[in-house]
């Protein structure tokens, strides 16, 4: 079942990152440097696998991996859920 917001497991499958400073979930994940292309390739199979989605090559855009916030309203989109005012 999905969870109300996305953006606690996001937060959580990004935990080593996390645990070094907060991030706030509009931060820029790719331009702080907080997650570089391995990072993205790690954050799409844990969606992948969490959320029981495949995610399409045309999917795969910064726009949707940028920041925890945008990562989650990509999955609410995929999943066809209204994106909720928390995420």
């Amino acid at each position: 079942a999905l969870r109300s917001s996305p953006a606690p497991a996001l937060r959580y499958s990004n935990g080593v990152y996390t645990r070094q400073r907060e991030i706030a979930d509009d931060t820029s994940l790719i331009e702080q440097g907080i997650v570089d292309s391995m990072g993205i390739l790690e954050i799409v199979t844990f969606v992948e696998t969490e959320f029981c989605i495949v995610l399409s090559d045309d999917e795969m855009l910064g726009e949707n991996f940028d920041s925890i916030h945008s990562l989650a309203t990509f999955v609410h989109t995929r999943l066809g859920h209204s994106v909720a005012a928390d995420v």
